[in-house]
């Protein structure tokens, strides 16, 4: 007897040193979750949905880390991972993870009815479990996917299977997301990236459906947490867009360089001038036939230096030609045409809200389209089309 109590010593404090451990990377991954979200909030940019959407995706992970640890410490047994209703709120994060990319792809185009739209087979599941519950339907508690099999001919076992298997489905979704406009706020390599940490983070989560061992379940947190400051520091600092905006703001001010420099050339003869007014004309009837037969301006990615090699000119010519025939700069050129085209997508209905409709155009944040709007129209895009009685989601 007294060996066997020897025995169980070790066992017990192995066993009691893995709980601690348990609460204590549950602790440590809602606190590190905390603080990635409040970052992600911090440094959100104007205009920009898709950090936002990110920041409370993590702080829902913040919320499904806290009842388990309060669980713990107070000694309950938290809700077994193959419940139902955890099942459930798995494939609700896994169908919110989908939404950031959707967003990071095609900014705008994810409005309330589309991600209503999203969620729609997740909601029709919810629903089947609340009308099983009505019709006292009793779901057995299992300790893992494992033990559920023998049973797999009754309702409520094969069910949860199947919310199993739906966690999987999502990640499909990346690479079919709807691509309609000439966005480049990523490309295939964060994609494959952001990819593969969710699928590492799926296959961890089914380890602990299938065998919900502690060791693994440890494991599974430092996994998870790993894989979502890994899709965090992408946001931050692998996503294209910030390089993107950065080589915009050099060629605007290489534009401002170059228009100083062509105002302080010499005079030449009056011959000149009129070959050159010759010249010029023609340049801006290929400037204008081409902007309008491939709709240029919604580019947001389009350059002085983009237009210009297109029309066979330089820049400095273009820009000279531009601003002899009373376009101005070529930013309030490009500016006033996205607004054009702005108001012809709101006006005919082919835009739901004003955010798809500013992206669409080709405008890169909600805060220059509406800057540049007020600038052409003299006040904002609400009021405007107060006036003209035209009501629309902003």
């Amino acid at each position: 007897m007294i060996s066997f109590d020897l025995l169980l010593c070790p066992i017990c404090l192995i066993l009691r040193i893995m709980h601690y451990l348990y609460i204590a990377t549950i602790f440590a991954g809602a606190l590190v979750c905390l603080l990635a979200s409040l970052l992600l909030f911090a440094r959100r940019k104007t205009g920009e949905r898709s950090r936002i959407i990110l920041a409370v995706i993590v702080f829902f992970s913040v919320l499904n880390y806290v009842p388990r640890f309060i669980a713990l410490c107070k000694g309950d047994m938290p809700e077994l991972v193959v419940s139902t209703k955890l099942l459930l709120q798995a494939n609700f994060m896994i169908l919110s993870y989908i939404m950031y990319p959707i967003e990071v792809i095609s900014p705008g185009w994810l409005s309330f009815w589309r991600i209503v739209r999203l969620y729609s087979l997740w909601l029709v599941l919810w629903a089947i479990y609340l009308i099983s519950l009505g019709l006292g339907v009793e779901y057995t508690s299992y300790g893992s996917i494992l033990d559920m099999f023998v049973h797999a001919g009754h309702f409520e076992v094969w069910f949860r299977l199947l919310l199993c298997l739906f966690i999987f489905s999502p990640v499909l979704f990346v690479f079919f997301i709807h691509r309609t406009r000439l966005y480049r706020n990523s490309d295939r390599i964060w994609t494959r990236k952001y990819v593969i940490a969710l699928v590492i983070n799926i296959l961890a989560y089914l380890l602990v459906l299938m065998f919900n061992h502690p060791i693994i379940n440890i494991c599974y947190y430092y996994v998870s947490v790993g894989c979502s400051l890994y899709i965090v520091y992408m946001e931050l600092f692998d996503r294209l867009i910030g390089k993107y905006r950065v080589e915009q703001a050099i060629e605007e001010k290489s534009t401002s360089l170059g228009e100083i420099e062509e105002e302080n050339a010499g005079i030449s003869s009056s011959f000149d001038e009129c070959v050159v007014d010759s010249k010029n004309a023609a340049l801006i009837e290929r400037l204008d036939a081409y902007v309008n037969e491939n709709s240029a301006w919604r580019d947001p990615d389009l350059s002085l230096n983009t237009l210009a090699s297109h029309l066979f000119t330089n820049r400095t010519t273009l820009a000279q030609a531009m601003r002899e025939n009373g376009y101005g700069s070529y930013t309030n050129y490009i500016n006033k045409l996205r607004i054009d085209d702005f108001l012809q997508q709101i006006e005919s209905g082919q835009s739901e809200n004003f955010q798809e409709a500013f992206f669409f155009v080709g405008f890169r944040s909600r805060g220059t389209a509406l800057r540049n709007f007020r600038q052409f129209a003299g006040m904002p895009p609400s009021e405007y089309f107060q006036k003209k009685n035209i009501t629309i989601e902003e």
